[in-house]
């Protein structure tokens, strides 16, 4: 939004000229954010974020309370989590799902988890389609308790986005034990290490062809959740938190 951008820039250019230093939350961002500000890289500081405790594996019994609510099956859908904006390539993502074959959509439909972003209108109006064909849900927001037994209950967790400074929610289903689909724009390949099936935010055909293999084969998809859980336990609060003192310390 451009009222948005304007205000955060504005903040930005206040923060470069008073800051000692700077700390992202990747390295993807410290580079652009070098570019972008002349800033020296030194100066500079990337320190990954970790996913909160709540996001764990779970079992059928834990997450059927609100699986059920919300007319689910366990391990039975393809799971995005974000806002509802064009960031997010979301037209893609409902392109890409398309293409699988609608027996496969249908037995294991894609569900959409986030508020509604701006310039959203035509996402939403192709997920009332493709509700109506048996093969996708938009849950709206669903409250934070509930959202680390949705993400426990997914059989893949898909993120298509264009353009993520981190990515959390990729690192989310990763604590949760859930498979990932992303993107391998931005930060995401740090975030994902190799634990993800990735293919180009514009590739419709590797993104389609990602979800069915992810989808249909169990000896990947546990692969997946094994170096996936792996993964998450290495980028944990406490190096998050070692890391950011660190720099403190350099001004003390």
């Amino acid at each position: 939004e451009p009222a948005k951008a304007r205000f955060l820039q504005k903040g930005l250019r206040h923060t470069l000229d008073n800051a000692n230093a700077l700390i992202t939350d990747s390295e993807f961002t410290r580079q652009e954010l070098a570019s972008f500000s002349g800033w020296p890289l030194e100066k500079i500081h990337a320190i990954p974020l970790a996913s909160s405790p709540e996001f764990h594996p779970r079992g059928e019994s834990e997450v059927w309370p609100v699986i059920n609510k919300y007319d689910l099956n366990y391990r039975g859908y393809t799971l995005y989590v974000g806002t509802i904006e064009p960031r997010k390539n979301l037209g893609r993502l409902l392109d890409a799902y398309g293409r699988m074959p609608l027996e496969l959509r249908r037995r294991w439909p894609l569900v959409l988890s986030g508020y509604k972003g701006w310039r959203s209108d035509e996402i939403h109006l192709r997920v009332r389609d493709a509700e109506r064909q048996g093969w996708a849900r938009y849950l709206g927001f669903v409250p934070a308790a509930e959202l680390p037994l949705l993400y426990a209950g997914a059989r893949v967790f898909v993120f298509p986005s264009l353009y993520e400074g981190f990515g959390l929610p990729v690192l989310e289903a990763m604590s949760s034990g859930v498979p990932v689909i992303c993107s391998n724009s931005s930060s995401l390949p740090e975030v994902a290490g190799n634990a993800a099936l990735m293919s180009e935010p514009l590739d419709v055909v590797g993104m389609s062809e990602n979800l069915a293999y992810g989808l249909q084969n169990d000896a990947w998809r546990d692969q997946a959740i094994a170096r996936g859980m792996e993964r998450a336990q290495s980028l944990s609060w406490g190096r998050c938190v070692r890391g950011t003192i660190a720099v403190y310390r350099r001004f003390d």
